[in-house]
């Protein structure tokens, strides 16, 4: 290797601690995001069967959560499933409640089969019925009780891996023992309740888009349904463009069946099946008729002026 005439320069200013930019640029600037994960897949017929021996297995007097979240191996062994995100599915058996606590995370619930599930919110009862979406914005104290007569599982989304990647997390646990938590009515629930009901209504009414797909955008003052995450139903019947953004995805399956094209990977899924689409990555979605709960970190790059999306 040739000698480089800075390279004694370059030595004693990295000993002086001190980088000189014109060795470094490239590696400080990149040309384009370098997505540092590759799409995944979870399957729920795998999945299921862990559900089950959580329940069997985990007291939910000895746990704060008796969830399941989905690792990512791209990350080294981090509690991630995609940059900047984590999905997980939460099992309650009849009778059990989920400690309250509150956190600076921004955090959602999706009613998969959480029938008879109900997660407090700030004080307000949050029914969880089929294709429900309860929020827990940050900071909200919220809780989770099962007063139905059968096991419930529901879909959760975080964004824990960005709030501690700027090592801005807060953590502030409830009592077990105060009953009063969970004595609270309905009134003011839809501040952090998007009944599945109406969202069906509102995705078959809605025209299709660019890309080919029905999509429609949870909304709160005509702005993503929280400062961090921004959430989307989307109806897949055929094939969708390519589509590409500087923002993540984790998708849940809530019907059918079908296969994405995600950079260089296929993948064949089905209901409650869940995926990522690493930033910066080509996207397609092929079926006859499916509908897919997107979970994004959207809205960080919206704030931050740092949104590109590109359709091939």
């Amino acid at each position: 290797m040739n000698k480089r005439a800075d390279d004694a320069l370059i030595s004693a200013l990295e000993r002086s601690r001190i980088h000189p930019l014109w060795d470094r640029y490239r590696r400080i600037t990149p040309v384009a995001p370098q997505p540092k994960d590759a799409p995944m897949l979870w399957r729920w017929r795998e999945l299921e069967p862990f559900t089950e021996r959580a329940a069997r297995e985990v007291g939910i007097e000895d746990v704060e959560r008796r969830a399941l979240i989905l690792a990512n191996p791209a990350f080294g062994g981090e509690t991630v499933t995609t940059q900047n995100l984590i999905g997980a599915f939460t099992v309650l058996e009849p009778g059990d409640k989920a400690v309250p606590h509150r956190h600076t995370a921004a955090a959602i619930r999706f009613s998969t089969r959480a029938e008879g599930a109900v997660t407090i919110v700030n004080g307000r009862r949050c029914e969880m019925k089929e294709g429900d979406l309860v929020l827990t914005p940050p900071m909200c104290w919220h809780g989770h009780i099962n007063q139905g007569t059968r096991r419930t599982v529901w879909f959760d989304a975080a964004n824990m891996p960005a709030i501690c990647s700027l090592d801005a997390s807060f953590f502030e646990p409830g009592s077990r023992q105060d009953e009063r938590f969970w004595e609270v009515g309905d009134e003011g629930a839809s501040e952090y309740r998007f009944p599945g009901e109406e969202m069906r209504r509102r995705l078959a009414a809605a025209p299709a888009g660019p890309d080919g797909a029905h999509t429609v955008r949870y909304t709160r003052h005509n702005g993503s349904v929280m400062p961090t995450l921004d959430l989307f139903r989307k109806r897949i019947s055929g094939k969708t463009r390519p589509f590409r953004a500087t923002w993540n995805a984790v998708c849940l399956v809530v019907s059918g069946e079908g296969r994405s094209t995600i950079g260089e990977h296929a993948l064949d899924w089905s209901q409650h099946d869940v995926f990522t689409v690493p930033h910066w990555t080509w996207a397609s979605h092929e079926a006859l008729e499916a509908d897919l709960f997107i979970v994004t970190d959207r809205a960080i790059y919206e704030r931050l002026d740092l949104l590109r999306e590109e359709l091939e």
